[in-house]
């Protein structure tokens, strides 16, 4: 794939060819870059772009599984390169992506997307990107990650602003929260661990309800652009 000179939100298909971006400029966090890659293709050259002890995390998995592994960590690599020399994105716990010292970032890949978030560690104690196929959640599912108080927000402001697919804005939101909560503390977050207030003009906080917590709150942005729900989230450095 040819290389492409990085604006702050950058999107290309899988030839490299410049497309509408999903996640806007005026969502991310202040210094950070995001670039995404559109594609439903199963290929694995990207995978076979990247450094061996990459290729190595997930040598044994299934075809699908190493193309959106090597499409993601293609669009993290773009990314990071705006901030420091190319190296080796390794994995830590839970999967966590493990970027090399002087970057913080995070990946995501939905059906027909990928795309990486990276800003700098000086800047930046963790970030946290996530994409969802929009629609509604299958039936079930939101009564199992939305509080009750969650769920009654979310009803008054569907009705209020005629909003679709907010069910799936808070998944999502709650997956943000989680990929730039883990980074600070190595914990897991349950999804009735966090109460996200989420908001129409497309931001959100989410506020973290166990203890002892690095932050007592994560603050992000949402929206639902070219048939996916999108959310970013991150937490500054004082």
């Amino acid at each position: 794939m040819r290389s492409v000179t990085l604006l702050q939100s950058m999107a290309v298909d899988f030839a490299g060819q410049r497309v509408p971006s999903v996640i806007s400029e005026n969502m991310l966090p202040r210094g950070t870059r995001c670039v995404e890659m559109h594609s439903s293709a199963t290929d694995l050259s990207n995978y076979y772009r990247l450094h061996p002890t990459e290729q190595q995390l997930v040598e044994h998995a299934v075809d699908r599984r190493k193309a959106d592994f090597g499409d993601s960590r293609w669009c993290a690599h773009q990314a990071m390169r705006a901030f420091v020399d190319d190296q080796p994105i390794m994995r830590g716990e839970r999967g966590m992506p493990v970027f090399p010292d002087g970057v913080t970032g995070s990946l995501t890949h939905t059906d027909g997307f990928r795309a990486a978030l990276v800003g700098r560690s000086s800047r930046w104690r963790s970030l946290g990107i996530d994409a969802e196929p929009a629609g509604f959640l299958p039936e079930g599912v939101f009564n199992t990650v939305a509080r009750p108080e969650e769920q009654r927000r979310l009803r008054r402001l569907a009705r209020a602003h005629n909003l679709d697919y907010l069910d799936k804005v808070l998944f999502s939101a709650k997956e943000s929260t989680y990929k730039a909560w883990f980074p600070l503390t190595r914990r897991f977050l349950d999804f009735d661990q966090a109460d996200i207030d989420i908001r129409p003009d497309g931001t959100f906080t989410s506020y973290l309800l166990l203890r002892p917590v690095p932050v007592p709150f994560i603050e992000g942005r949402w929206a639902i652009r070219h048939g996916f729900v999108v959310t970013v989230a991150g937490v500054r450095r004082h």
